[in-house]
């Protein structure tokens, strides 16, 4: 009999269960509730749960072969995979015709993150999601965001092989790793689809990235690029087929086209906004789509932060004051991510520990022993990023002559977006007061668009309908954001009540 450990938010307990029996069919005989919109058939990828040192996987399609230790979705993370279903399309699978290479077709879908990166591996028989993986994207080693990594490409004569490699060498150990337990060979990896922004494509590629940074700013491309398997340098059949989806702009990347393209919304006038290195917001205004990009730094992604880090484990998450916060991994504080320093400068503003003009007169520990704390700089990066946020918001609506009062939701998508404090963003200014009550997390709606493209004809063509549709708005030749952008850097006092 195996052992496993079953750790909720506020209990845990100790369970015996024979081999060969699924993970979920484990939870549900414990009567332990976790989301399965699809009832367990293995085509929505929602009952996520972590087993710990193995990370994120699919409970339906999980078998233990050996004592574990599973940690269920904090309620949250449960809600956001429930808005998931709510706000992001889900449709049918539709390749049951494709000519196939192989008897175990395999398709993958990747979401190439500036921080993170996520693949979902697909049964193109069946339309099953067979596993979800995750990881840091290992370019951060020479960069946390775009314009660092373009800069080292540029000053090393082989910057651009060497984060081409380090993405193509962590992709080709999950589609190695995978293959390996599930008796496949690389031959049955047939359709490969990639989102990522601008830069990130660029350099999976081996493209030039230089142009992006440089006025015009003029990608080497932004339609969508195809490449044999032989050619892309991954670990697949050398006649399967790699997709990148259209990239919008220089800074408006094929992540946000594939997740406006995933939402399944009503609203007539709403925004769509993913918060990371690059803040990248969309304004939907009926069947037109306003789009920019501006630079907040990667602050949110605990860059550039005296204890910055990011979302892994030892890191604090969640602050509500001194000895109430959360760490991600139940350990002692190492350093603070995005959401936990969101979290504590609007602690600081409510306590008056910080003034409106950010003026923070000593460093605030959160704990004392281990040095984890914030510093005046700190609330400076954060007061940076966050009026870029909101100053490109007021520009998009004043250039589709709209105010707060004509927009129905704002959808947040990214990771940073899952775990964010909305009331504390709203406290902050990082998102607008004027839309208290109208703004809900999405999750990873870029990766579930690159999923919907690997499933669905019906999808394919609702992005060429969406970029049709999608106007770029460059910040820079706005003579008003620089007012905005100034205006908007001091902490306004929120009546959040």
């Amino acid at each position: 009999m195996l052992k496993i450990k079953i750790v909720g938010s506020d209990s845990e307990k100790i369970i015996e269960s024979s081999a060969g029996i699924s993970l979920l069919e484990v939870l549900r005989k414990e009567r332990v509730a976790i989301y399965t919109p699809c009832g367990g058939k293995g085509t929505c990828g929602k009952c996520r749960v972590k087993i710990k040192d193995e990370g994120e996987v699919i409970a339906c399609k999980y078998f233990p072969e050996k004592d574990i230790e599973v940690v269920l979705p904090g309620e949250e993370e449960a809600n956001i995979l429930v808005h998931q279903t709510e706000y992001l399309e889900d449709l049918p699978y539709s390749y049951s015709n494709y000519g196939y290479l192989t008897s175990s077709p395999c398709g993958v879908a990747i979401d190439i993150g500036t921080t993170t990166v996520v693949i979902y591996f697909l049964n193109l028989l069946t339309g099953q999601i067979e596993k979800i993986s995750s990881f840091l994207n290992p370019q951060k080693l020479f960069g946390a965001d775009v314009i660092s990594r373009i800069n080292h490409c540029q000053e090393n004569e082989d910057g651009l092989k060497v984060l081409q490699m380090s993405i193509i060498d962590a992709l080709n150990f999950e589609l190695d790793a995978f293959r390996v337990i599930n008796g496949l060979s690389r031959e049955n990896y047939e359709k490969i689809i990639i989102v990522g922004n601008t830069t990130m494509l660029h350099l999976l590629l081996g493209e030039d990235p230089l142009s992006i940074a440089l006025a015009p700013f003029k990608p080497k491309f932004t339609d969508s690029q195809i490449r044999n398997g032989s050619s892309s340098l991954l670990n697949i059949n050398g006649s399967g087929e790699v997709t990148t989806l259209p990239c919008i702009s220089a800074f408006v990347g094929a992540d946000i086209l594939a997740g406006m393209s995933a939402m399944k919304v009503t609203n007539r006038n709403y925004l769509f906004l993913d918060i990371g290195t690059n803040g990248e917001i969309a304004l939907i205004k009926g069947d037109e789509i306003f789009t920019c990009a501006t630079a907040a730094g990667p602050a949110f992604e605990g860059a550039n932060i005296s204890c910055g880090m990011g979302a892994v484990s030892g890191a604090v998450s969640l602050f509500s004051g001194p000895g109430k916060y959360q760490v991600i991994g139940n350990c002692y504080p190492v350093g603070v991510c995005g959401s936990g320093i969101v979290d504590i400068v609007a602690y600081l503003l409510d306590k008056e520990l910080i003034d409106e003009t950010g003026l923070l007169k000593e460093t605030f520990f959160i704990d004392p022993e281990r040095r984890v704390g914030v510093v005046q700089q700190d609330i400076r990066e954060i007061q940076l990023a966050k009026s870029a946020i909101y100053s490109g918001v007021k520009i998009l609506l004043n250039v589709a002559g709209l105010s707060f009062g004509d927009i129905d939701a704002l959808y947040l998508a990214g990771g940073f977006g899952n775990y964010i404090s909305i009331k504390s963003a709203v406290q902050i200014g990082l998102l607008p007061n004027e839309l208290k009550g109208k703004i809900y997390p999405v999750g990873n709606s870029a990766g579930i668009g690159a999923l919907q493209y690997l499933k669905s004809d019906e999808f394919v063509e609702k992005t060429v309908s969406i970029l049709k549709n999608t106007r770029y708005i460059e910040l820079s030749d706005i003579d008003e954001f620089t007012l905005e952008f100034a205006l908007n850097m001091d902490f306004t006092p929120v009546r959040l009540s």
